[in-house]
């Protein structure tokens, strides 16, 4: 006894096949109704914008107008994210689960970072030596990684250049430490006031997504 034959279909050369376990997911479209609560709900936060423009705008200005004072401030920072740095990772050398290389690189970066925090904390001008170090030290790896990256890749060509004006600029800081300095405070004294005046702008923007819109009488 022959059993029937199961139908087949045969695609043709120029027909889509698609696959028999794909799946469609399907994007839902918003009402009206529901976007302008969304628009409202964005809205109501504008005063975080505004607050933050009014912050960035009177750092730019402080920046400006007194820039050995911001650098001071950053300085102070920069020592006191060293003190807890150091103090977590002189505690990390105490963990007993990491292996003894661990805790003794812990310990010796953790008292490292410390002592680095307390002379920032103490001295006007061995923080502003310790932040002009860092900014030079950062440029230069960073500049480094760059071009080992650019260099890996094909077509790396703007990382190489990225990473050449940056090793050029961590040079410039450790030769000429005051007057780059100076210059890098005043060109971000310039961005942050530029900033602040988009995010106040933005920030009433924001506002207006809150109003209800008018519905037209007939």
């Amino acid at each position: 006894m022959s059993t029937p034959e199961q139908p087949t279909s045969t695609a043709l050369p120029g027909d889509a096949v698609e696959p028999a376990d794909s799946i469609v997911f399907e994007a839902e479209e918003l009402t009206p109704e529901e976007q302008q609560a969304l628009l409202a709900r964005i809205g109501r936060a504008w005063w975080v914008v505004l607050v933050l423009g009014v912050i960035s705008l009177l750092v730019g200005i402080l920046m400006l107008v007194r820039p050995f004072t911001a650098v001071n401030i950053a300085a102070i920072i920069f020592g006191i994210w060293l003190l807890v740095s150091g103090v977590f990772q002189l505690f990390q050398a105490f963990d007993s689960r990491l292996e003894t290389i661990s805790r003794v690189l812990n310990a010796i970066t953790g008292v490292i970072g410390i002592v680095l925090g307390i002379i920032c904390l103490e001295s006007v001008e061995g923080r502003i030596q310790l932040l002009i170090l860092f900014l030079a030290i950062w440029w230069i790896m960073r500049g480094i990684v760059q071009i080992a990256v650019g260099a890996s890749n094909s077509g790396g060509g703007l990382y190489i250049f990225l990473g050449i004006l940056g090793i050029i600029a961590g040079v410039v800081v450790l030769v000429w430490p005051i007057g780059s300095l100076t210059v890098l405070t005043v060109v971000a004294g310039i961005w942050l006031v530029v900033l602040g005046l988009f995010e106040i702008i933005a920030s009433f923007r924001v506002r207006s997504l809150n109003k209800k819109p008018e519905v037209a009488v007939p």
